[in-house]
């Protein structure tokens, strides 16, 4: 695989992640609001398991799990795992445009430092490749 084609390929794997990860807290959020009105209980797992926004969640789980697993295979824990708070930014967003939730300035400032926190983490690894030559 050309350089060029593994760097279109990494970014595209990682624009899936907060995507999926997203839609999957949608259904989640979709399927609770689907069975708010049954007491928690067995007929309460029934109805949920009958709502097709928990299968849709489900489905994005898998496709989660395949994805990280393609990103694991390329990159270390280390460096990986802090770019998944990516997705915090995106479910601040999708649940204030999409469910009309409240967006708190707490809550921006806070999504804004991650993101500082998750730039200076890739500007330190690609420092830290530039000088070992990676």
């Amino acid at each position: 695989m050309t350089a060029i084609k593994k760097h279109i390929a990494d970014w595209g794997l990682w624009a899936c992640l907060p995507v999926f990860n997203t839609l999957n807290q949608v259904a989640m959020k979709l399927t609770a609001g689907a069975v708010k009105d049954q007491p928690f209980g067995v007929s309460w797992f029934l109805d949920a398991v009958q709502c097709p926004y928990i299968w849709m969640s489900f489905a994005c789980e898998i496709v989660n799990f395949a994805v990280w697993l393609a990103i694991l295979k390329r990159h270390h824990l280390s460096e990986a795992f802090p770019l998944t708070a990516i997705s915090y930014a995106a479910l601040l967003f999708t649940s204030w445009a999409y469910f009309h939730e409240p967006m708190q300035f707490q809550q921006v400032v806070g999504v804004g430092v991650i993101m500082a926190g998750i730039a200076l983490l890739g500007f330190t690894k690609e420092a830290s490749d530039k000088t070992s030559g990676g």
